[in-house]
C-alpha cells in the first residue's frame, strides 16, 4: 500500500507569525479552560464530582484522538488546512459547550480537545519544519505563546464571569477560533508543495516517543500535584497552596521565553540535560523541605529546568523523522497525551498506597532521571543540534 504523499507545510514563510502565535496562545486558554469553569459548571448542571471527572476524560479523549487525525490530515491537506479545520472544530465545541445539558456539554468538551490535539501537532511540527536552523529557539517562542494563554485563562473566566452569564460567556469565547479559521482560509496555501516521503528510521523515533510519555506526564504531574502536596507537606491554607502551581507555571512560561537567547549560545543537547539536571534538584528541593519558602521556589526551580525540554524534543523529531514528521508526528503527541493522564494517576495511585503524597511525588523525579539517562544513553540516535542556534 502506498503511503500518501506528504505536505510541506510552510506557516513561518507563507502565514504571518502573529497569527500562529495568537492562535496558540488561544490554545492555551482553551487547553487549561475547565479548571477554572469547573465549579462554575458544577452549579450550573448541579453535577456530583463523578460527573465532572468526566469531563477531564472527554477531553483526553478528544486530544489524544486529534492527534491521531493529524497524522493523516497533515500530509493530505497541510498545514493551513488542518489549522482551519481544528479552529472550526473548537468553534463548535465552544458553542454547544452550554447549551443544553451537561452529556451535551462533554460533546463539546470532546469537540474543544479534538480541535486543540490538530492545532497544537501542526503548529508545532510545521514551526519545526520551517525553522530547521533554530527549531529549539521557534519552538519555545511558540510554547511561550501557550503558556500565555495557560496562565491568562483564570483570569480572563474569573473577570468574565462578573459581567456575563455562563450561558454567554462561552459562546462569546467561541467566536475567537472562528476569526482565527476565517483568517486561515484566506491565506495562501500554494507553497505548500507536495513531496514524496521518504524512508525512515524506527529506533529514534520510538526513543523520542518515550521522551515525550515522560515528559507530559512529568509536566502535568508536577503542575497537577504541586498544590495538594504544598497543602499536605506545609499545613497550608487553600489559597497559599494555590501559589504553588502558580510559582511552576510561571517559572516555566518565564523559560520558553528566555529559551531562545540561551539557545544562541549553547547547544540543544547541553540545555536539554541541564534543564532536565535543575528541574531534578527543582524536584528534590520540594521533596526534602518543610518551609513554604523553599517548596515554592523548588517548584519555581522545577519549572524554569522544564521549560525548553518538549520545545527541543519536538525539533528533535522533526530532524529524526524529516518530512515524515509530518506523517508520524500526530503518534509523538498522543503518546505524551498517554502521559500526561498516566504519570499523575500513578502519583495519587502511589500516594493512596503508601499513604504518603510525598512517595507518590517522587515519580517525577524518576521520569527526569529516565529522560537525563536515555538522552545520555541514546546521544547517537537522537539528532541534538551541536550548534547553538543561530
Amino acid at each position: 500500500m502506498t503511503s500518501p504523499p506528504l505536505v510541506q507545510s510552510a506557516p513561518a514563510r507563507s502565514t504571518p507569525i502573529f497569527w500562529i502565535h495568537a492562535q496558540f496562545t488561544l490554545t492555551g486558554i482553551t487547553t487549561v479552560l475547565l479548571g477554572p469553569l469547573l465549579p462554575t459548571l458544577a452549579v450550573h448542571w448541579g453535577m456530583k464530582d463523578l460527573q465532572s471527572g468526566y469531563f477531564f476524560a472527554a477531553q483526553y479523549i478528544g486530544s489524544t484522538l486529534g492527534s491521531l487525525i493529524s497524522t493523516q490530515a497533515l500530509p493530505r491537506w497541510g498545514f493551513t488546512r488542518v489549522c482551519t479545520a481544528a479552529m472550526l472544530i473548537l468553534c463548535f465545541g465552544l458553542e454547544i459547550f452550554v447549551l443544553g445539558s451537561w452529556k451535551l456539554g462533554l460533546a463539546g468538551v470532546f469537540c474543544n480537545g479534538l480541535g486543540m490535539a490538530l492545532a497544537i501537532a501542526a503548529s508545532n511540527l510545521g514551526v519545526a519544519k520551517n525553522n530547521p536552523g533554530r527549531a529549539s529557539a521557534a519552538l519555545s517562542l511558540l510554547n511561550f505563546a501557550w503558556g500565555i494563554g495557560a496562565v491568562a485563562c483564570p483570569f480572563l473566566i474569573g473577570a468574565g464571569l462578573r459581567y456575563l452569564p455562563l450561558t454567554q460567556l462561552i459562546p462569546a469565547l467561541g467566536l475567537m477560533p472562528l476569526l482565527f479559521a476565517l483568517r486561515f482560509a484566506t491565506m495562501d496555501s500554494s507553497r505548500e508543495a507536495r513531496i514524496p516521503a521518504s524512508p525512515w528510521n524506527l529506533a529514534p523515533f520510538l526513543l523520542i516517543t518515550i521522551l515525550a510519555f515522560l515528559y507530559v506526564g512529568t509536566e502535568n504531574a508536577v503542575g497537577g500535584w504541586i498544590a495538594s502536596y504544598a497543602r499536605n507537606v506545609a499545613l497550608l491554607s487553600p489559597a497559599t497552596a494555590a501559589m504553588a502551581p502558580s510559582a511552576f507555571w510561571g517559572a516555566l512560561l518565564l523559560g520558553r521565553g528566555l529559551a531562545p537567547a540561551v539557545l544562541r549560545s549553547h547547544s540543544e543537547r547541553t540545555i536539554y540535560r541541564l534543564g532536565l539536571l535543575t528541574a531534578g534538584a527543582g524536584a528534590t528541593l520540594v521533596l526534602t523541605t518543610h518551609l513554604v519558602p523553599l517548596l515554592l521556589a523548588g517548584a519555581a526551580v522545577a519549572g524554569l529546568g522544564l521549560a525548553a525540554v518538549f520545545p527541543i524534543t519536538v525539533a528533535v523529531l522533526s530532524r529524526d523523522l524529516g518530512e515524515n514528521s509530518l506523517r508520524l508526528g500526530g503518534f509523538f503527541f498522543a503518546i505524551g497525551n498517554m502521559g500526561g493522564a498516566t504519570i499523575p494517576f500513578l502519583v495519587g495511585a502511589v500516594s493512596t498506597q503508601t499513604q504518603s503524597l510525598r512517595a507518590g511525588m517522587a515519580l517525577p523525579l524518576v521520569s527526569m532521571a529516565l529522560m537525563l539517562a536515555i538522552s545520555a544513553a541514546f546521544s547517537r540516535r537522537l539528532a541534538f543540534s551541536s550548534q547553538a542556534a543561530r
